[in-house]
């Protein structure tokens, strides 16, 4: 007769298993640098493909002003 089934990986059954969780620590943001970057996107103008929201609002205002013939 035959022989018994036996896996050939390297695995070890579940109950021989020994499981951990390992902790991965962050260094904390460096708030200074991230100030200045929030301090600097506030102020930078916008670039000419994207209108101001005024200019926006002045052109919807203008649109709806007009008279169609």
């Amino acid at each position: 007769m035959g022989r018994r089934y036996a896996k050939k990986t390297g695995q070890r059954p579940q109950e021989e298993r020994d499981l951990s969780i390992r902790a991965e620590f962050n260094d904390p943001p460096d708030l200074d640098k991230l100030c200045e970057l929030l301090i600097r996107m506030s102020l930078r103008r916008p670039t000419p493909s994207s209108p101001s929201p005024t200019a926006r609002r002045t052109e919807l205002a203008s649109a709806q002003t007009r008279t169609t013939p």
